[in-house]
């Protein structure tokens, strides 16, 4: 059942509707239990599961229903993932299958010819485990053709060989460096250099294009752990120079290609680039057009969203808020923004209405969407309480956060959100003195700045809102005065 669980948590808002109609496909009847188990976890209910099912503890008919849940999400999420990978790949692999099958059928110039042009093309896809195995059907064969060069074909096998170790090295120095980045205070460029190192592994053109998006999720969600983008901005625009140089190739690789052009708007935005941002932004839009839109579905909330971060930050908060209604599944974070861009606005009210629809714990969420979410939503949650005047939830609310997060905030080093939540405490408690060059001062001496280059765009704007008190000015005003210096 615990696996069950986590591989339903694992699962986005877009995966979970599309297992509702894989799983309506293959059922035989409308009214279904494993559904309704899926329902159940979906939404934190994990106790007393048989009686809610049967009525009664029929324990071995919860146990054969998990199975047939479980196995129904493992074919949902082969099949599901098929849809990323590449047309080109798939079809590839389909003629390997049918130059193996010709061999064993006598039909060996038709297999040798299948063969060699899914070798040229794989070879330009960059496709080194797929070349590996057309590699030994090749060799398997070989005696059956005179013309084959066995001296040229096992040069380029071990060269190839080459290639997909070096991938399989990059796999190994993956994971030890997701280890090393989630614990400590370090600098992404370094630690990624670190590890590629002793596998001689740097940034070239040697990388495909998944390797190339492997390595830039590291550097941006470490980015995001870190609340740092700074540090991560000089790597993922070395990496984008090598993509850049593989530009015949991109539509090959369109699903990677798409989400490479996502990870660095969201590395200038994050940054306070704007230009870059929507630059990029917009390249990501127009290779969504491509191949009929294939992947509009799965990354058109993302593409919609980034647009909508880019305009409210730009000055265009209602352009901003009217994009976001173009996501068609929200998630933790677009629904965030949304609470964010009202607050902008200063409508509370419908901060708080949104707010309501985040109903889940916050350990629901930190499995989603992750730890800092998980402190931006309280804190935001504080600020509309405070704005909306209720002050014996913004008492309940700011003890129960200091005695959850006080602790892991200091490990993690993030001091900042605790001395503004003292400041927060301080303005409700004496709104009064907020105007004052005493308060300003105890803001100033409350706060490590690191220079507005390099200060994260959110912590930026929850010090907007403070401002904005101390100036009597209005909220949006000042936080597009801080955040396009």
């Amino acid at each position: 059942m615990k696996e069950l669980i986590l591989l339903i948590d694992s699962m986005t808002n877009e995966e979970r509707l599309a297992f509702y109609a894989f799983a309506k496909a293959r059922n035989r009847r409308s009214d279904v239990k494993n559904i309704k188990l899926f329902q159940l976890i979906e939404n934190g209910v994990t106790t007393d599961l048989a009686t809610r099912l049967y009525g009664d503890e029929n324990q071995n008919a919860l146990y054969a229903l998990t199975k047939r849940l479980r196995d129904n999400l493992i074919d949902f999420t082969a099949s599901h993932g098929l849809e990323t990978e590449s047309d080109e790949e798939m079809q590839l692999l389909k003629n390997l299958l049918a130059s193996r099958i010709f061999f064993e059928k006598g039909l060996h110039k038709l297999g040798f010819k299948i063969l060699k042009k899914a070798i040229q093309k794989a070879h330009k896809l960059e496709l080194y485990a797929l070349l590996n195995e057309m590699y030994h059907t090749l060799l398997q064969h070989a005696h059956k053709n005179p013309s084959v060069q066995l001296d040229l074909v096992i040069e380029e096998y071990q060269s190839n060989l080459k290639n997909q170790l070096a991938e399989a090295h990059l796999m190994t120095a993956y994971a030890f460096i997701k280890e090393d980045l989630q614990t400590g205070d370090q600098d992404v460029e370094e630690v990624i250099d670190r590890h590629l190192k002793p596998y001689g592994i740097k940034l070239n053109a040697a990388f495909g294009f998944k390797s190339l998006y492997t390595l830039m999720t590291i550097a941006v969600e470490t980015a995001t752990i870190k609340s740092d983008y700074y540090s991560a901005a000089h790597f993922m625009e070395e990496a984008y120079h090598i993509v850049n140089t593989k530009k015949d190739l991109a539509t090959r690789h369109l699903y990677y290609h798409i989400a490479i052009l996502k990870l660095m708007s969201m590395t200038y935005f994050r940054n306070k680039n704007f230009d870059k941002a929507q630059e990029f932004l917009s390249l990501m839009g127009s290779q969504l057009k491509l191949e009929n839109g294939k992947y509009m579905k799965t990354m058109g909330d993302d593409y919609y969203h980034l647009k909508a971060l880019i305009e409210i930050y730009t000055g265009e908060l209602v352009n901003g808020m009217k994009t976001l209604s173009h996501i068609n599944h929200s998630t933790p974070e677009s629904e965030l923004t949304s609470i964010m861009a009202y607050f902008q606005k200063e409508d509370y009210a419908k901060c708080s209405l949104i707010m309501r629809s985040l109903s889940h714990s916050d350990d629901f969420y930190e499995k989603r969407a992750g730890f800092n979410w998980v402190i931006k939503r309280n804190i935001i949650e504080i600020l509309i309480l405070i704005e909306r005047n209720q002050p014996d939830l913004v008492e309940s609310r700011m003890r129960s956060f200091n005695k959850r997060y006080r602790k892991r905030l200091i490990e993690k080093k993030e001091k900042r959100v605790l001395s503004y939540l003292k400041l927060l405490r301080l303005y409700y408690d004496t709104p009064h003195q907020v105007t004052t060059d005493a308060f300003y001062n105890k803001v100033e001496k409350s706060f490590d700045w690191i220079g507005a280059d390099r200060e994260d765009i959110f912590v930026m704007s929850f010090y907007a809102w403070l401002k904005a008190k101390m100036q009597s000015r209005p909220l949006y005003e000042v936080t597009l005065e801080l955040t396009n210096l």
